[in-house]
């Protein structure tokens, strides 16, 4: 009797400090991990987003960018292997947590069992646009032609095994035809061919495509989304096009390591809540031409697992697997 009683106690003594920590939380400054260099849209939204929860959570948020790897591969380690207990949170993609453990040769991580997720915090458009090689002027045209001659039409992407990689296998696949994918390292050097005729269309996020589109370098022959995108409202949408499975949108959301208390994930949750409700932080999103989600953990992991599915299936029938 006396060492169940003895076990009990034990017990006790070794949840106490676990439900202290979690109802003082956070009382120290929190990393938050950007796989990916300064710069770029999930490094802009991590900074945008972090000011305002600082400003809920009482500490400072403490963007640190760790990019490398394939796909952001390396600072999504670190974010896993980090303590659970709150002070390591980061940035996840559709990238990081998508496609790129669905066409890995060998999967770095689980996104299924090795992260706690906090909420989807925000998404842009994709699209298909077209450069001067593509005889097209529409989407109906450039697959009129990718009928005609398989194979003979190319599009770019920032990399094999990328969103927009699998974006256009998507679209191959949707619309019947046959095109050559040409991978870049990064969209920047894939665009600069797209405008300059060596590739026929480009497979992108809104953001990076946007300064080639407003020049007139590359047009959009169809965009990602539930709408029409205001500031190109003469480009339909895939599923006004007819190919609504194509449909996919560049998403940054905010995960931890596996095993975080609830406690912690409910009170990260809230502030990442309130910092996207704030006007503040909608107006410097809707600059990017993103939208503020803010989505619960819940949610956020059943997206994200059915959205893995999704891309797995798709990388096995077109036999895509990561360079």
């Amino acid at each position: 009797m006396q060492w169940r009683v003895l076990a009990a106690c034990l017990a006790a003594a070794a949840l106490a400090p676990m439900a202290a920590s979690a109802d003082t939380y956070p009382s120290k400054p929190i990393r938050m991990i950007v796989p990916f260099p300064p710069g770029g849209t999930a490094d802009i939204i991590a900074r945008v987003v972090s000011d305002k929860m600082a400003q809920d959570l009482g500490v400072a948020l403490i963007v640190e960018n760790r990019p490398g790897g394939a796909g952001g591969g390396v600072g999504t380690m670190e974010i896993a292997r980090a303590p659970a207990d709150g002070y390591t949170i980061g940035i996840a993609t559709v990238g990081t947590l998508g496609t790129a453990p669905a066409t890995a040769p060998k999967a770095l991580y689980d996104p299924a069992k090795d992260f706690s997720y906090i909420s989807n915090v925000a998404a842009m458009p994709m699209l298909i646009a077209a450069g001067p090689s593509s005889g097209a002027t529409s989407l109906a045209q450039f697959i009129e032609l990718a009928k005609k001659s398989p194979g003979r039409l190319a599009f770019a992407s920032g990399g094999t095994g990328g969103v927009a990689h699998l974006m256009g296998a998507r679209f191959e696949v949707a619309s019947g035809t046959k095109l050559t994918h040409i991978p870049y390292r990064g969209a920047n050097p894939a665009l600069n061919d797209v405008t300059g005729g060596q590739v026929d269309v480009i497979f992108d996020a809104l953001a990076s495509s946007w300064p080639y589109l407003q020049t007139g370098r590359i047009h959009a022959l169809a965009v990602s989304g539930d709408h029409r995108i205001p500031a190109l409202a003469q480009v339909p949408t895939f599923a006004e096009a007819g190919l609504p499975t194509v449909s996919t949108r560049a998403w940054y959301g905010l995960i931890g390591p596996a095993q975080m208390d609830p406690k912690t994930v409910d009170r990260l949750y809230a502030a990442v809540k309130k910092a996207v409700d704030s006007p503040e932080v909608r107006t410097r999103l809707g600059k990017l031409d993103t939208e503020a989600i803010g989505s619960t953990p819940d949610a956020y992991k059943k997206q994200v697992l059915e959205e893995l599915d999704g891309w797995k299936q798709l990388a096995t029938s077109q036999h895509i697997v990561a360079d």
